[in-house]
Order: C-alpha cells, then sequence, then structure tokens
C-alpha cells in the first residue's frame, strides 16, 4: 500500500489512463437481480415454507476455511464491495431490504482493492464512513452510479464528500493514515485467503458466504432474507 500522499498522484494518473475496463474485471453479477417482492407480507404459509426449506452447502452457501471479521458480535454480515461495481449498486435496494426486516444484524462492509482503482475508491470509501461516522455505503454507490458510464475523477470525490457535509482535507488526511492502510490490507487478506474472486460478496457471522450466482429460486427479497435468516441460524 502506498503513503505520503503517493496515493492523490496514483489516483489522478489512473484516472487520466481510464481504468475502468479494468476495475470492471472482478465486478460480479449480483446475488439477486429483483426485489419484486420486496413489500411481500410474511403469512403462515410462508413462514412454513421457510421452516421446512432447507439449504444446501455447495448450492447455496459455501463454509469458509478462514472466518473473516471475527471480533464482530454475532449476529452480523459483511458485505465486500466496489462502489464502483455496476453489480453491487443493484445489489444495495437488496441489503437495505434485508437490514429493514432485521435491524439488529449489522452489516460490516469492506472494499475491495484488486487493482489500483480499486484501493483508491477504496481509501475514499473509509475514510469517509470514518470521518462521517456511520457507513456512506448507501450514498457513495448512488453517486458513482449517477456517474456511470464513467467513475468519479478526484474533483467529483470532492463535490461527494462536500454534499456530505465533510470536511475534505480531513477525509484525504484519513485517506493515507495507518487506520485505513490496516483495513484495506485485512480486507485483501480475508479476500485471498478464502479465494472470493469478485464482490458482491456476502458473509454470514464470518463463516458462510452466499453463492454468487445463487440457485433460481433465490429471486425476490423475501426469499435472500431467508436464506440469510437460514445460515444466521447455524452454529
Amino acid at each position: 500500500m502506498m503513503t505520503n500522499r503517493g496515493w492523490l498522484t496514483t489516483f489522478r494518473a489512473v484516472f487520466v489512463a481510464g481504468a475502468a475496463m479494468l476495475a470492471l474485471a472482478a465486478c460480479s453479477e449480483a446475488p439477486v437481480e429483483t426485489a419484486s417482492s420486496a413489500g411481500q407480507a410474511n403469512n403462515g404459509q410462508a413462514n412454513s415454507e421457510q421452516a421446512s426449506r432447507s439449504y444446501a452447502e455447495g448450492t447455496y452457501y459455501r463454509v469458509l476455511e478462514h472466518p473473516v471479521q471475527q471480533e464482530q458480535q454475532e449476529p452480523y454480515l459483511v458485505e465486500y464491495l466496489w462502489v464502483g461495481c455496476p453489480a453491487c449498486q443493484r445489489f444495495e435496494p437488496i441489503m437495505q431490504g434485508f437490514k429493514a426486516a432485521n435491524p439488529n444484524v449489522p452489516i460490516v462492509r469492506r472494499h475491495g482493492v484488486f487493482n489500483q482503482r480499486w484501493a483508491l475508491d477504496a481509501r475514499m470509501f473509509h475514510a469517509a464512513s470514518i470521518a462521517a461516522e456511520r457507513d456512506v455505503a448507501v450514498e457513495m454507490l448512488a453517486f458513482y452510479q449517477a456517474q456511470a458510464p464513467e467513475l468519479p475523477d478526484f474533483s467529483d470525490l470532492s463535490t461527494f464528500l462536500r454534499q456530505q457535509g465533510l470536511d475534505e482535507q480531513a477525509v484525504f488526511d484519513l485517506a493515507d493514515s495507518s487506520e485505513v492502510e490496516a483495513i484495506m490490507e485485512q480486507t485483501l487478506a480475508e479476500m485471498r485467503a478464502n479465494n472470493i474472486p469478485g464482490v458482491p460478496a456476502v458473509v454470514v457471522n464470518g463463516r458462510y458466504l452466499v453463492k454468487n450466482p445463487l440457485p433460481n429460486d433465490i429471486n425476490t427479497q423475501q426469499d435472500y432474507n431467508q436464506l440469510i435468516e437460514y445460515l444466521l441460524s447455524l452454529d
């Protein structure tokens, strides 16, 4: 990882070189493409179906050899993402739908660092989240989506920080800090150790990686919620 503001120089160089195609290399299809039943009410039949349904290991999820984010208290989810990933942007409403149905299950966001552009975006994402003292994924994913098919440049990101009411200089300083470096190093180590090749990738309780793509029977918000709730129930 680069420090001493070298990342700012690299950011400008990467943008000028046009790294969008390279940046998309590890961006997978979203695990769920539609939330058509997000507003569907649970009823006795749905609850009965959930209770009797089983999710086979290898088909719906994979058990990680090296558990991640073990300092978290269960239950919790970890989502690995890239804010410029179209699949991550499409998947965000599904994550928010799960959060709405399960407000007591925290979601830990970890930004992928597969290449230079991702690493630069990771610095901004984690620095902005630390400065805001909250997860800025919703806003940042929407901002990048609005810029598509281009990726935001340095000036655009400065605008984003001002829109969030954040001190630009403070965020830039944080982006070059050992705190953000440590998050990025840990994220890279976790994804490599567990052979997680792309994003979005969701891990339940640090141990169960949701398959991507999922079987065709997971195609609504309710389906996805039930799968995650099942994985949360495992020992």
